[in-house]
């Protein structure tokens, strides 16, 4: 579960950027502290600890209760659901993971805004060609921005690293549909 909150969070805070413009320095140190947790004895070492996937339990506790998604919700969840098999083909790829991997070791070593634009540019190299493409909608303004254009990738990085996780830990779309009540009781 905790893997699929990180899913869930860094597509959040993806669409916010895109939506919005909501660019907030704890919500980049989230993703890259997710992306730079390569090695960790337990899902919840990805994040530090609850408080660093919060956001993304609190969705998910709204998505899985049954509640009826507002507009918001139901982008994030398609969202969500182009990530989960972008992170199914990143795992097969060992090109792409090698790729990243030298990127992730690379941005580890890098300045905040150094580590981003090779984060980025990791991102446009691997991800950007695969199926299902990510095309996040939202307000031109911020669309346009390279600047945010970089966080937003960095946080869609984070949110495919916490969905090969979620692979790694046996997760699927089937558990989505049929084991709905048990990852809700596992998110409380």
């Amino acid at each position: 579960m905790l893997a699929l909150a990180g899913v869930a969070q860094f597509t959040l805070y993806a669409h916010e950027l895109a939506t919005d413009g909501r660019d907030l320095p704890t919500r980049f140190d989230r993703a890259t502290q997710a992306i730079f947790c390569t090695d960790p004895d337990s899902a919840i070492d990805v994040y530090g600890d609850r408080s660093g996937v919060a956001d993304g339990i609190r969705y998910l506790r709204v998505q899985l209760s049954g509640q009826r998604p507002d507009a918001k919700g139901a982008a994030i969840a398609r969202y969500i659901g182009q990530i989960l098999k972008l992170s199914g083909k990143v795992l097969g790829d060992e090109q792409a993971l090698g790729r990243i991997r030298g990127a992730i070791d690379r941005a580890r070593l890098a300045e905040p805004d150094e580590a981003a634009n090779i984060l980025n540019a990791a991102y446009r190299e691997t991800i950007s060609p695969m199926k299902p493409q990510i095309m996040l909608h939202g307000e031109p303004t911020y669309l346009k921005n390279e600047y945010i254009q970089r966080r937003i990738r960095t946080q869609l990085l984070a949110a495919i690293r916490c969905g090969v996780m979620w692979r790694q830990c046996g997760g699927g779309f089937v558990s989505l549909f049929f084991r709905r009540k048990a990852l809700l009781a596992a998110l409380d």
